[in-house]
């Protein structure tokens, strides 16, 4: 619901029914992983006081407890989102500046990959992948704070929360090192070439003056995802710290606990009987990108392997 309702330019309250039902999926999937590591539901609630109802743990709480290091790039996500959230409460927010899109974005693909990741689940089995690419206006005017157009739509509580907002996701980010679990930013980059074939979108000029056509070419999968297992072994070994290696074995746990094959932008395979498994650059920059953040991670893999019975 969260994407449908983001991914409707005509709705006024896009982003703060956004935030406070993106928060809801993300409090709902941590209190799952907090109750399955801990193999009993009343993990999730707080000790029960007397003559008072029973509470369960808050979105922070949880955040807390799933991931320790209090400069996650993903708890701080979900913590930022948590804070756009509670402010909502008391604003009007039409527009969303881009800043703020970036935030939404990984904040969405983080709750894809963490539901494959701890449970073998994939959205893209509930939503189309084009879904979870948030949809926004092109022009300037709609989502940057600096123009005039886009201040002058604002009022001056929701400029100023925005304001303050953005510069500090801009703090964070840069605190991060660019880290795109954190967010991934917005930008447009264009480039001319002559070979259709490096294109994704290719443009046709004339001297007549007529509308041109857009025409999307179709990936080369030998270029988005150019790894067969073998390679995967090499290149992320070569990437890893000096002594640090993985195996086949390593690389058959991470297919399978992580749920890789379910993942158009990690796996490919061709429709040719016998073609073999590719897969992506991105895989291996989520492989070594989660080795950064858990230098056990290769180790634990190993072990839910195992207890899948594999």
């Amino acid at each position: 619901m969260a994407l449908e309702i983001i991914n409707q330019l005509s709705i006024r309250y896009r982003v703060e029914t956004f935030a406070y039902l993106i928060c809801n999926a993300w409090e709902l999937l941590l209190k799952a992983k907090i109750a399955d590591d801990a193999g009993d539901r009343r993990a999730v609630y707080y000790p029960k006081e007397r003559n008072k109802p029973r509470r369960s743990l808050s979105l922070r709480d949880c955040l807390k407890r799933v991931f320790p290091r209090e400069r996650d790039p993903v708890r701080l996500n979900v913590a930022r989102m948590a804070e756009l959230r509670d402010e909502a409460v008391h604003l009007v927010i039409d527009q969303v500046p881009r800043d703020v899109l970036g935030l939404f974005q990984a904040c969405v693909l983080n709750y894809h990959w963490k539901l494959g990741e701890w449970f073998g689940l994939s959205l893209s089995d509930r939503v189309s992948v084009g879904m979870m690419t948030i949809v926004y206006d092109l022009g300037p005017e709609y989502f940057d704070l600096d123009s005039p157009v886009m201040r002058k739509q604002l009022n001056r509580d929701t400029l100023d929360y925005l304001t303050g907002y953005r510069d500090q996701l801009r703090q964070d980010f840069e605190d991060l090192g660019g880290d795109r679990t954190f967010s991934i930013p917005v930008d447009h980059r264009l480039a001319l070439t002559k070979r259709a074939d490096d294109a994704d979108i290719v443009l046709g000029s004339g001297t007549t003056g007529a509308s041109g056509v857009l025409v999307e070419v179709p990936k080369d999968p030998s270029r988005t995802h150019p790894y067969r297992y073998s390679e995967i072994e090499r290149e992320v070994s070569n990437r890893l710290p000096e002594g640090v290696t993985i195996n086949r074995h390593d690389t058959e746990c991470l297919v399978h606990v992580c749920a890789v094959k379910k993942r158009t932008e990690w796996y490919y395979k061709g429709k040719v009987p016998g073609s073999p498994g590719q897969y992506s650059e991105a895989f291996i920059e989520w492989v070594l990108h989660r080795y950064r953040q858990d230098p056990e991670f290769f180790q634990r893999t190993r072990q839910k392997f195992r207890a899948m019975g594999k």
